[in-house]
């Protein structure tokens, strides 16, 4: 990501639609979830997953993973200042290249994350890392319905061409070796969690004319254009699956 990028959406909260009950309910459907005792949370930018996660989960150890520096320091800090840095650790890293030893994971945690892999990549890269029975919690954004609008239908195609509907999200999940433990479609109060403080930084910013953040800006306010008028056609979901075997 380049800087217009963190420019605009550095000062943000969060990098995604989500908040802790949406967290805590996907975390409830993982099988045996008080047995979870290694956590790998992947693209967790500014650490609300990864805290939300280490509360639930008093004896689990957390690797938060995140590409930019600041935002993995933060994590560290809030670590400390928290006094979970025993167990909570903060890495930059890309998931695309990250060592993790097969078998190791009980659970891989990516809010608002899976895109940038791909999800047939993510799929396929991830299942090794988990034991048996090992799961997948993620979110992202779906289609609601498959007759979108006009609107909808060419924002998406520019910004997310890939995204899938639920079935098609079930699918894919199947064929990489999973099944799908539960879904579900995150509550307008998780979208606000995001939305509300991205429309207040595009409008503070709104007079800016620096390189490229101008053309983020724009965007930005096309997508939450798109997400308000639009809001039972296409949104954030959340899916946990269970690595199958055998």
């Amino acid at each position: 990501m380049d800087a217009p990028i963190y420019e605009v959406f550095g000062p943000l909260p969060q990098g995604a639609p989500g908040n802790d009950a949406s967290t805590l309910r996907a975390l409830d459907a993982v099988p045996d979830c008080d047995a979870v005792r290694r956590v790998l949370d992947l693209g967790a930018g500014r650490g609300r997953t990864t805290f939300a996660l280490a509360q639930a989960l008093p004896d689990a150890h957390v690797t938060a993973v995140d590409i930019h520096g600041p935002f993995v320091m933060r994590i560290a800090e809030r670590a400390r200042e928290a006094g979970v840095a025993n167990r909570v650790h903060a890495m930059c890293g890309d998931m695309e290249t990250l060592d993790v030893a097969e078998g190791s994971m009980d659970l891989i945690w990516a809010e608002g994350s899976i895109y940038i892999l791909g999800m047939e990549r993510a799929f396929a890269l991830w299942r090794p890392w988990l034991r048996p029975g090992g799961c997948i919690a993620f979110s992202d954004f779906v289609r609601w319905t498959g007759d979108l609008s006009k609107d909808v239908r060419e924002f998406w195609a520019v910004e997310y061409p890939d995204m899938a509907s639920e079935a098609a999200i079930r699918c894919r999940a199947e064929r990489a070796g999973y099944r799908t433990v539960s879904g579900f479609r995150m509550s307008r109060e998780a979208h606000d969690a995001y939305y509300v403080p991205l429309e207040a930084r595009a409008a503070a910013l709104a007079g800016c004319t620096r390189a490229g953040v101008s053309n983020v800006l724009e965007t930005v306010r096309k997508e939450i254009d798109i997400v308000r008028r639009f809001p039972d056609e296409a949104g954030y979901a959340f899916f946990v699956l269970q690595r199958t075997d055998g």
